[in-house]
């Protein structure tokens, strides 16, 4: 089932149960996916719906931090919580102890592969959605300098 269609149905699940908090966020990430559509010449992807999902993990990130900066918690919880309900429809992220073993054993094969920004970017390349960019330009870092 593709992401669009999971969110739909996670609509209608939420509507019935009359969780607003979780509707209204899941409203959110379908108007996402209608724009990301719309942007598009064709079918939405996975890809492209995964990246657009990000996309408002990533706004809901940034305003969790300023609504702590601010010492508004309630509010930073409440962005997290969805922050939670988005990464539903996500593929599955490695665990850093995995994702860094991978990292490893690339370098062993590629010894050329000296700058953490290139290492990134192939490895990033390779995993795609499976591998959070952030996190995996940190263990880059962290074993080119070991």
């Amino acid at each position: 089932m593709s992401i669009k269609a999971r969110v739909q149905e996670e609509m209608t699940k939420a509507m019935r149960a009359k969780d607003t908090v979780r509707l209204e966020c899941l409203r959110l990430a379908k108007g996402a996916l209608v724009l990301k559509e719309k942007e598009g010449a064709g079918e939405l992807t996975e890809e492209l719906a995964a990246g657009a999902l990000r996309g408002e993990i990533k706004k809901r990130q940034q305003s969790a931090e300023i609504f702590r900066e601010h010492g508004k918690e309630a509010e930073a919880l409440a962005a997290e919580n969805e922050i939670r309900i988005i990464q539903e429809f996500l593929p599955q992220q490695m665990p850093a102890e995995e994702l860094e073993a991978y990292v490893r054993g690339y370098l062993a094969e590629h010894p050329e592969v000296n700058h953490a920004g290139k290492l990134t970017g192939a490895i990033k390349k390779e995993l795609g959605d499976r591998a959070d960019g952030k996190m995996l330009n940190e263990i880059c870092r962290n074993v080119l300098e070991a």
